[in-house]
């Protein structure tokens, strides 16, 4: 197919035909020390082909850093863009080890914030002014709206911030893509209006994303297909905890939801894997999802016809997934990817009665959860929309193994280094050893209960002679020993290990 065919075939709007460009020609519209934003949402529908010329040009030896700002996790930006040393400024979270490691060095500035507050701080210029956006799509129509490839995210609101726009047009995207978004654009109003949005599968939005056309700079054209990264396996661990967990859920469903569940919110890694190849074993039918995103072991429920309805922000895009994507039909009606903004919102998040299913690096005897940062001070990624989703779910699960590194770290520790997820925000929590159900229960009964049902070996006597310390020397609600509860990191520190030794 000739470029004249694509351009008409991709750029329905002819006054937008004659602005394609060459992608070095693009890029090099964006220069040092500009804010850039760009699409992109749960690791889908980021741009590639501009990204690669602003490596080429820092390799070069050119003098070129940007603020990134995107509208959630992006690990392929943070992997190539930090590596390369072209991000000077990071917001809203950090996805991968190359950015953390410059982060945790102070080289990089990193502007943490849940994903449900993105929207307002875009809006309100909180975050400076955006110079340039640069948003992926599968073409423009004949009114010059975006049709979005694998997320919309944030990127109605990143382009209507920015003074001038890239459009990336990939061809390599799967066209039915088309067909599954529904982005929501609420009419302008004195006051502000509820989301219509009561289930799964509603679509309440259109499926493409209005642009103006004037700030449209440069458009390019190119064929550069999305692949995720193969989802961490599964380990005897997180299967173990898989299987406590629908131990808990089968009671769980009988005893309040009539033998059904309610939506279920499920992140990634090696406990999402667990957590999905077990629900494909489970009793459990009709199942539904509200994400922020899902990859090819969730969308395989929906071929199995164990799951019927999937909402999210973006699509992990592998090989198998876009098989199923082009090949599924009537996958509209059952799959569809909303802008981020409705995903991570407390109202739909709370009508929707959502099971929220989170993990995180260590929690505390009492329920509070730290998912980011190592000994309180090392950035391993952004807080995301965990803590949104603990919030606002029906119920909400935190599951992780008990212990790390061959049994030198504890999980469960007396006091989080960190905290992302209060304890007020987390109903049960979840470890290969078992369930501890905190609803209802005080302090100290949520404490006996973490350490009775949750952790093991040595570190269980470890925690209760901590909390037993702590009550007999401070009291009160919530008893605490800073300089004890801390000397567990220090002794990992020092020793390697969390583990007490005794001469």
């Amino acid at each position: 197919m000739s470029k004249e065919t694509v351009v008409k075939n991709r750029i329905g709007s002819v006054s937008l035909q004659n602005r394609v460009a060459a992608p070095e020609d693009a890029a090099a519209l964006i220069q040092d020390g500009m804010t850039v934003a760009m699409s992109g949402y749960a690791m889908a529908g980021y741009p590639k082909v501009v990204v690669a010329e602003l490596i080429h040009r820092k390799n070069s030896g050119e003098d070129l850093s940007i603020h990134l700002v995107t509208g959630a996790n992006v690990p392929a930006l943070d992997e190539q863009l930090g590596q390369a040393g072209l991000i000077a400024r990071r917001t809203p979270m950090c996805a991968h080890p190359w950015l953390a490691k410059q982060i945790n060095a102070g080289t990089v500035q990193y502007v943490e914030q849940q994903m449900s507050k993105m929207p307002r701080l875009i809006k309100s210029g909180k975050l400076g002014p955006i110079d340039i956006a640069v948003i992926e799509a599968l073409g423009i129509d004949e009114q010059g709206h975006l049709i979005p490839t694998t997320s919309s995210g944030l990127a109605h609101l990143l382009m209507d911030a920015a003074a001038s726009i890239i459009v990336e047009i990939n061809v390599a995207q799967p066209e039915q893509l088309s067909e599954l978004h529904d982005v929501y654009l609420p009419e302008k109003s004195t006051q502000i209006q509820p989301i219509p949005l009561v289930n799964v599968r509603q679509r309440i939005g259109r499926s493409t994303i209005p642009v103006d056309p004037a700030k449209i700079r440069a458009i390019v054209i190119h064929d550069s297909p999305e692949r995720a990264a193969p989802p961490p396996p599964g380990t005897p661990e997180t299967d173990r905890i898989a299987q406590h967990l629908f131990d808990f859920l089968e009671i769980e469903s009988h005893r309040i939801y009539d033998g059904s569940l309610p939506p279920l919110q499920l992140g990634f890694g090696s406990v999402a894997t667990s957590i999905a190849r077990a629900l494909s074993r489970s009793p459990f039918q009709n199942l539904e999802f509200f994400c922020g995103g899902v990859g090819e072991a969730i969308l395989e429920l929906l071929v199995s016809g164990k799951a019927t309805a999937i909402s999210t922000a973006g699509l992990e895009m592998s090989e198998r997934v876009e098989a199923i994507i082009r090949s599924t039909p009537g996958l509209s009606d059952q799959l569809v990817i909303r802008t981020g903004d409705v995903i991570n919102h407390a109202e739909t998040i709370a009508r929707m009665g959502l099971i929220a299913l989170n993990t995180g690096v260590e929690i505390d005897v009492y329920g509070n959860v730290n998912s980011s940062h190592i000994s309180g001070t090392r950035v391993v990624n952004g807080i995301g929309g965990g803590a949104n989703f603990a919030q606002n779910a029906g119920l909400s699960v935190v599951l992780l193994p008990s212990t790390g590194k061959s049994g030198a770290i504890s999980t469960i520790v007396p006091m989080v280094s960190h905290q992302d997820i209060c304890e007020h925000d987390v109903d049960v929590i979840i470890t290969e050893h078992g369930v501890a159900d905190l609803r209802g229960k005080d302090d100290t009964e949520r404490a006996d209960a973490i350490i009775h049902h949750c952790t093991s070996g040595a570190y269980q006597a470890q925690l209760e002679a901590y909390v037993q310390k702590a009550r007999q020397t401070i009291g009160g609600h919530h008893p605490q020993l800073p300089e004890d509860a801390f000397a567990w990191h220090r002794r990992l520190a020092e020793q390697g290990s969390m583990l007490e030794t005794h001469p």
